[in-house]
């Protein structure tokens, strides 16, 4: 059975030069943090049953291999996690979970959404990455 992508659409106007969503890597660890790369539904649940008991904030980046401003902004999501470790930061490729990205209407990429106590509370959409400290900030306490 083949399973077609709702954001095909958008991976063709990235161009051709798409990368496979196993170039992806297992898990982004930084000196204070760690952005936990989600790969399996059972994975997401583990996670998100987890975070349900607990005020921490949960951020939920979802990203593409193919997409070009995620991958802009991994490298800064990786210095805001080591900035903030009483905050959970996970990763979820939309074209490994689109379910996942489904539920969070995870559209337009990068979409970090954020959760706590299994609701979500704020998003940003984009790459905006001062936005995204601010809603850190916001949110962690």
């Amino acid at each position: 059975m083949n399973i077609i992508s709702p954001y095909r659409h958008i991976r063709k106007t990235m161009g051709s030069n798409v990368s496979s969503v196993h170039d992806v890597h297992s898990s982004m660890e930084t000196n204070n943090g760690l952005v936990v790369e989600i790969e399996s539904r059972r994975q997401w649940k583990s996670l998100f049953d987890s975070m349900k008991g607990s005020n921490k904030l949960l951020v939920i980046d979802f990203t593409a291999a193919w997409c070009g401003p995620c991958k802009a902004m991994e490298p800064r999501v990786k210095e805001i996690a080591s900035k903030y470790p009483e905050a959970v930061f996970s990763r979820v490729d939309v074209d490994r979970l689109m379910d996942v990205a489904g539920t969070y209407r995870a559209i337009t990429l990068p979409a970090f959404v954020f959760v706590k106590r299994g609701e979500e509370i704020d998003r940003v959409v984009g790459a905006k990455p001062d936005e995204l400290v601010k809603k850190v900030e916001k949110h962690r306490v």
